[in-house]
């Protein structure tokens, strides 16, 4: 290998080396941002989690006109 092929062939390598890094760097910055998205998703499932259990136990401390307590299980969806 003469002179000039190995600096092109060292350029060549320099070239990729530098394309890997800022490959890595954006999937370092994208995995980030998706570890945030997922943070964020969970304290709203969590809080909407709370909530219904809030809505459930309210429900529950209803007054009643059965004798028959009342259960989530048995209730019928609304698009019944």
């Amino acid at each position: 290998m003469n002179h000039d092929e190995l600096i092109a062939s060292l350029k060549q390598l320099t070239d990729r080396v530098t394309e890997l890094e800022s490959r890595e760097a954006f999937h370092e910055y994208t995995v980030e941002v998706l570890n945030e998205t997922v943070i964020a998703q969970q304290e709203t499932i969590d809080r909407l989690v709370r909530i219904s259990q809030q809505l459930i136990n309210k429900m529950k401390e209803l007054p009643s006109n059965d004798e028959k307590p009342w259960s989530i299980e048995e209730e019928v969806p609304p698009h019944y």
